[in-house]
């Protein structure tokens, strides 16, 4: 009897330092994803919130290439080049009175003959 009652008091005293020491372990939370972009989906496609406020942006554009060639195309030579690129940023939001809208855009042009 004495060895049954040692092994059965060393099991218990073993579950009792095993489960101290885990309740003693430091468990580190994850994190919770952060959502950088949201979709604005309340002014149509390609909106999307401003991250800390709720303004949503819509940013387009395009760029334009054209090559022309022929006699004396670019003044005095035989070709020329045009390029155009735009950017639009477009930013809406709900006020009291209605959307409040704020366009902002940007072209460049360029030509080889000039």
């Amino acid at each position: 009897m004495n060895i049954k009652s040692l092994l059965l008091g060393s099991a218990a005293a073993l579950a009792v330092v095993s489960g101290a020491q885990a309740a003693d372990a430091i468990v580190a939370a994850e994190p919770e994803p952060v959502e950088y972009v949201r979709v604005c989906d309340a002014y149509g496609t390609g909106y999307f919130y401003i991250p800390g406020t709720e303004t949503c942006l819509k940013i387009n554009g395009y760029i334009r290439f054209q090559v022309n060639v022929g006699e004396d195309v670019g003044g005095d030579s035989d070709w020329d080049a045009k390029t155009r690129g735009q950017v639009q940023f477009t930013a809406k939001s709900d006020t009291e009175y209605g959307p409040l809208t704020g366009v902002i855009v940007m072209q460049f042009n360029a030509d080889n003959a000039t």
